[in-house]
Protein backbone atom coordinates (compact mmCIF):
# COMPACT_ATOMS: atom_id res chain seq x y z
CA UNK A 1 0.00 0.00 0.00
CA UNK A 2 2.76 2.02 0.76
CA UNK A 3 4.58 1.72 -2.45
CA UNK A 4 1.14 2.57 -4.23
CA UNK A 5 0.84 6.44 -2.19
CA UNK A 6 4.53 7.21 -2.86
CA UNK A 7 3.74 6.25 -6.54
CA UNK A 8 0.84 8.97 -6.52
CA UNK A 9 3.03 10.78 -4.78
CA UNK A 10 5.59 10.91 -7.51
CA UNK A 11 2.83 11.50 -10.45
CA UNK A 12 1.69 14.23 -8.21
CA UNK A 13 5.39 15.73 -8.44
CA UNK A 14 5.65 15.57 -11.32
CA UNK A 15 2.14 16.93 -12.52
CA UNK A 16 2.87 19.90 -10.65
CA UNK A 17 6.06 20.56 -12.30
CA UNK A 18 4.35 20.50 -16.00
CA UNK A 19 2.06 22.42 -14.52
CA UNK A 20 4.53 25.28 -13.77
CA UNK A 21 6.03 25.13 -17.03
CA UNK A 22 2.29 25.65 -18.78
CA UNK A 23 -0.94 26.78 -18.30
CA UNK A 24 -3.01 24.44 -16.70
CA UNK A 25 -5.89 23.25 -18.08
CA UNK A 26 -9.09 22.12 -15.96
CA UNK A 27 -8.46 18.44 -15.98
CA UNK A 28 -4.72 18.86 -14.75
CA UNK A 29 -5.93 21.13 -12.19
CA UNK A 30 -8.20 18.34 -11.21
CA UNK A 31 -6.08 15.94 -10.83
CA UNK A 32 -3.36 17.82 -8.74
CA UNK A 33 -6.49 18.51 -6.41
CA UNK A 34 -7.24 14.97 -6.19
CA UNK A 35 -4.14 13.26 -6.03
CA UNK A 36 -2.56 16.21 -4.08
CA UNK A 37 -5.80 15.13 -1.44
CA UNK A 38 -5.29 11.47 -1.29
CA UNK A 39 -1.32 11.78 -1.04
CA UNK A 40 -1.84 14.72 1.58
CA UNK A 41 -4.41 12.02 3.21
CA UNK A 42 -1.82 9.22 3.64
CA UNK A 43 0.47 11.43 5.28
CA UNK A 44 -1.61 12.80 7.73
CA UNK A 45 -2.74 9.55 8.37
CA UNK A 46 1.08 8.10 8.60
CA UNK A 47 1.56 11.03 11.43
CA UNK A 48 -1.74 9.82 13.13
CA UNK A 49 -0.97 6.59 13.15
CA UNK A 50 2.46 7.64 15.74
CA UNK A 51 -0.02 9.52 18.29
CA UNK A 52 -2.77 6.22 18.23
CA UNK A 53 -5.06 7.68 16.03
CA UNK A 54 -5.97 6.20 12.11
CA UNK A 55 -8.12 7.80 9.14
CA UNK A 56 -9.78 4.48 7.73
CA UNK A 57 -8.76 4.39 4.03
CA UNK A 58 -12.08 3.30 2.12
CA UNK A 59 -13.97 4.61 -1.35
CA UNK A 60 -15.89 6.96 1.16
CA UNK A 61 -12.72 8.85 2.34
CA UNK A 62 -10.68 9.22 -0.65
CA UNK A 63 -13.97 10.60 -2.92
CA UNK A 64 -14.37 12.34 0.37
CA UNK A 65 -10.49 14.25 0.08
CA UNK A 66 -10.70 13.96 -3.92
CA UNK A 67 -13.00 16.49 -4.14
CA UNK A 68 -12.31 19.01 -0.84
CA UNK A 69 -8.60 18.21 -0.88
CA UNK A 70 -7.20 19.81 2.06
CA UNK A 71 -10.19 20.33 3.93
CA UNK A 72 -11.58 17.24 3.27
CA UNK A 73 -8.39 15.41 5.33
CA UNK A 74 -8.72 18.03 8.25
CA UNK A 75 -12.75 17.18 8.39
CA UNK A 76 -11.52 13.77 8.43
CA UNK A 77 -9.32 14.14 10.93
CA UNK A 78 -11.77 15.62 13.40
CA UNK A 79 -14.53 13.03 13.04
CA UNK A 80 -11.53 10.76 13.88
CA UNK A 81 -11.04 12.63 17.41
CA UNK A 82 -14.22 13.56 18.17
CA UNK A 83 -15.29 9.23 17.47
CA UNK A 84 -17.77 10.00 15.34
Amino acid sequence: MTFIFLGLLMVLMFLVARSSLKKTGLFLRLSIHVLGGIVGLWIFDLVLSLLGFAIPMNVFTIILVGLLGLPGVLALSVLQFLGI
